[in-house]
C-alpha cells in the first residue's frame, strides 16, 4: 500500500496532479478547487490505492484527516472514491466531521451529490466513525443537535440568514425545553420568539 508520497509536483491536471519521485511520474487523483504551489516545488501527499477491476487510481491528500474521511466516506454505499473526491472538494474536514457528528443533514444536502437519502445514510453508517476516529471535539457536538424534525428547523433558520453559531446554542435549549417529540413548527416558533421575532414563522 502506498500511504504517502514526497516529490516534485511536475503538472497539475484537471484530474489531479503529477507528482515525481526518484524519476517515476505519479498520477494522484486529487479534489479539483485546490491551490497547488508552481511546478518544481517539493511536495508530500498522503495517498490510498484504489484497485477496480478495469484500473487502478491513486488519491492523494494534503493532510492526513482528508485521507482518513476519504476511507470512510468511500465505504458508504453509493458514494465510491470519486463521489468522495467530490465531497471533499466541497466541504472542510473540519466542516464535514461536525456535521456528521452532529447529525447535520441539511449541511450535508447541500454538498454535490448528496441528497436527502444518501445524508441519513452518512449520518447512520459514519457518525460514530467519526465520533471515535478524533477528528472531531465530542463537545462540538452539543452546538447543533441532532435528530429529525430538528434538522429541518436548522434548514429553515439558516435560509433566514441566521449563523450556525447563533442557532446552536438557542436550538439545543428549546429542544431540551419541547423535548424530542415536540413538532417542527414548535420548535422553529420557540427559537424565533428567543431571537425576537416575536415567533414568526
Amino acid at each position: 500500500m502506498i500511504g504517502y508520497l514526497r516529490g516534485r509536483l511536475h503538472l497539475v491536471t484537471p484530474e489531479g496532479i503529477l507528482l515525481e519521485t526518484a524519476g517515476i511520474g505519479w498520477l494522484v487523483r486529487t479534489v479539483t478547487n485546490r491551490s497547488w504551489p508552481p511546478p518544481g516545488t517539493e511536495i508530500a501527499v498522503y495517498t490510498q490505492l484504489v484497485v477496480r477491476e478495469d484500473a487502478m487510481e491513486l488519491y492523494g491528500f494534503t493532510r492526513p484527516e482528508e485521507l482518513h474521511l476519504f476511507t470512510l466516506l468511500r465505504g458508504v454505499n453509493g458514494i465510491g472514491p470519486r463521489g468522495a473526491l467530490q465531497i471533499l472538494g466541497a466541504a472542510k474536514p473540519e466542516q464535514l466531521s461536525r456535521a456528521i457528528a452532529a447529525g447535520d443533514s441539511a449541511f450535508l444536502t447541500a454538498l454535490p451529490g448528496i441528497g436527502a437519502k444518501k445524508a441519513q445514510r452518512l449520518l447512520l453508517e459514519l457518525k460514530d466513525a467519526v465520533l471515535k476516529s478524533g477528528l472531531v471535539d465530542g463537545t462540538e457536538t452539543e452546538a447543533i443537535p441532532a435528530g429529525g424534525d430538528n434538522d429541518e428547523v436548522l434548514a429553515a433558520l439558516l435560509a433566514l440568514g441566521y449563523s450556525r453559531e447563533e442557532i446552536g446554542p438557542i436550538l439545543a435549549r428549546v429542544r431540551q425545553e419541547l423535548g424530542d417529540t415536540a413538532p417542527t413548527t414548535a420548535v422553529l416558533q420557540a427559537v424565533l420568539k428567543t431571537f425576537g421575532r416575536g415567533g414568526r414563522d
